[in-house]
């Protein structure tokens, strides 16, 4: 099983959305695993630590990801395959599990890409403009085709 980790840092804080209220992220951490076609995204924190809500993002579905995020304001939901759980915590503390079947996506007017898993999961994770291309590419990174091309 190849399971990636990357990091992203925000140049500036980006408002999220969770189940107790909005907070703020300051950068991704994202584990892909190439085998599975996954990548799980969750949020940090201002001292780079993880939060427990998490996106699925289904890794064959980057195409489709990228042109969403090309188009000004694009906006759409793709699949996530494989009956996959997230985690959070509900709005009283307690760790919850939920099914994500898709994954909505929406670059808001500011440019933000919002990342909202669904259905009637009670979180979203935003990506500031300029760190939406970086995202992609440490998404790509998931998919082992770099590692591969390297080896080749």
């Amino acid at each position: 099983m190849m399971l990636i980790e990357r990091h992203l840092r925000f140049p500036s804080a980006v408002l999220c959305a969770g189940p107790s209220g909005v907070f703020f992220a300051y950068g991704l951490e994202i584990e892909g695993n190439a085998e599975a076609g996954l990548a799980r995204v969750r949020a940090m924190d201002a001292d780079g630590h993880a939060v427990v809500n998490s996106v699925l993002v289904d890794l064959n579905e980057l195409p489709h990801l990228r042109r969403i995020c090309a188009t000004p304001n694009g906006a759409g939901v793709l699949p996530v395959g494989g009956g996959t759980s997230v985690s959070g915590y509900d709005e009283d503390g307690f760790l919850m599990m939920k099914m994500q079947a898709t994954l909505g996506i929406e670059c808001d007017s500011l440019g933000v890409l919002v990342l909202v898993p669904g259905p009637d999961i009670p979180w979203s994770l935003g990506v500031p403009p300029e760190c939406v291309n970086s995202f992609l590419s440490l998404l790509e990174d998931c998919t082992g085709r770099t590692l591969l091309a390297e080896v080749a």
